[in-house]
């Protein structure tokens, strides 16, 4: 994980821990073996994290391979 955004602004705490959440999110939507309400809702967090790191110029991927 990166010290800056992709504006190469640093990092803040904050913005670091919501990095942290959208990655375990990705790792989670990425297993085959989650039951089916699981697999959707952790999808669910993933795409409303997904805005929240976007918008805050600290990634910028699509997550179509995911099912988000």
């Amino acid at each position: 994980m990166s010290d800056v955004d992709l504006l190469n602004k640093p990092l803040t705490d904050s913005e670091r821990e919501a990095l942290r959440i959208y990655q375990a999110l990705k790792d989670l939507a990425g297993l085959d073996d989650l039951p089916p309400c699981a697999a959707r809702n952790v999808r669910k967090a993933l795409a409303c994290m997904w805005q929240v790191t976007n918008d805050l110029d600290l990634q910028f991927e699509q997550l179509y391979d995911l099912g988000v």
